[in-house]
């Protein structure tokens, strides 16, 4: 008796139940609803389990002093290895090449057939010879320029591949094939001879430099970036020039890519931190024409932006879960509830009508 008034209190005032009516329309409508509200609370349930979201925070870069590793995957499918050259420098006045890359990082080149598969035991080591630019050349062995007229022929390509630690300034590398290295390419040394005295090169008398050949515009720089990074890697990151591919079809030319490299740190929920980098990229070639003193190079000129982003993985509370599904098995017997009234009000006036 004594809970008897307590139960005035109740939102939920049941009727006796020969005044409730079971309609057939009723039971489709809640079959319905059911149904509703089963595919919302599996729909909430997955997001729930999903992997954890993740929130987004940007701030000044405070990095100071630290370097800043380069990782590479690039394929030419058209340049021997001994052509191909990698330089690297910066504003500092620090500048390094694929041959002195030892000191502060690792680079490989793998001759690959036509195909694009490495040949098996087919990394490439630069011999090392004395001597200025015009010396190197005249006084390579025969039978190094009889293996690079091999690999010529064979229509090999280069897979160049490798990490560097850099300085966080803005600089750049690129590939390309230097102006000794292109008179190499002649088919044997009396070849070499003759364009020495056909003059497709000469020194300038004033600086000492050696001249570039007049028609570069056989070499074929077609690349393939399979991957381009700087820095670690964070789940889910996207470096936009990974897979990306240059065909040169008809003359060769330059190939400039404009990087503005983002410092970013990525934040995990047991309190790990991964300093990474994103990167956006703006591209731009330029064809070369026979008689440019040019020579065709891939280049990449990146920077640093002043601002750095903080990826942040965050995962949605179990009150959170209880709450949104609440919200919606309750959202969804409320409209159900509204839908049935309407609907036994619609087949009792078209009952009365007929």
């Amino acid at each position: 008796m004594k809970w008897s008034k307590l139960g005035k209190f109740s939102a939920y005032a049941r009727a006796e139940n020969h005044l409730v009516q079971q309609t057939v329309h009723g039971a489709v409508v809640t079959c319905i609803g059911v149904l509703v509200a089963v595919i919302l609370v599996w729909t909430e349930l997955g997001i729930y389990f999903k992997p954890n979201q993740l929130q987004t925070q940007m701030g000044v870069d405070l990095t100071r002093n630290e370097l800043m590793r380069i990782t590479l995957d690039m394929t030419f499918p058209a340049l021997a290895c001994p052509a191909l050259s990698l330089d690297i420098s910066d504003i500092s006045g620090e500048g390094t090449s694929d041959t002195s890359v030892a000191r502060n990082g690792e680079i490989h080149k793998w001759r690959i057939d036509p195909k694009g598969n490495r040949i098996a035991m087919g990394e490439y080591i630069p011999p090392k010879h004395p001597g200025g630019n015009m010396g190197w050349v005249m006084r390579r062995p025969q039978d190094e320029v009889n293996m690079l007229n091999q690999m010529v022929d064979a229509h090999e390509g280069c897979n160049i591949v490798g990490w560097i630690d850099v300085q966080r300034v803005a600089g750049n590398f690129h590939m390309s094939i230097h102006a000794d290295n292109f008179m190499m390419l002649r088919k044997t040394q009396e070849d070499l001879a003759q364009a020495i005295r056909d003059h497709m090169y000469s020194v300038d008398e004033s600086t000492g430099s050696m001249q570039i050949p007049t028609d570069t515009t056989s070499v074929n720089v077609s690349h393939t970036i399979r991957k381009l990074a700087f820095g670690a890697e964070f789940p889910g990151q996207v470096n936009p020039l990974d897979g990306f591919e240059r065909i040169v079809d008809v003359e060769s030319g330059i190939f400039k890519y404009f990087l503005k490299v983002v410092p970013t740190e990525f934040q995990r929920r047991n309190g790990r931190h991964i300093p990474a980098n994103q990167y956006a990229v703006t591209e731009y070639y330029s064809a070369l024409h026979k008689g440019e003193m040019q020579l065709p190079a891939v280049w990449f000129m990146y920077d640093f932006s002043p601002i750095t982003v903080t990826i942040s993985e965050k995962r949605r509370s179990f009150l959170h879960l209880l709450t949104r599904l609440c919200a919606v098995v309750g959202g969804v017997f409320a409209v159900t509830g509204m839908l049935d009234r309407w609907v036994h009000r619609l087949v009792t006036w078209v009952s009365k009508q007929l």
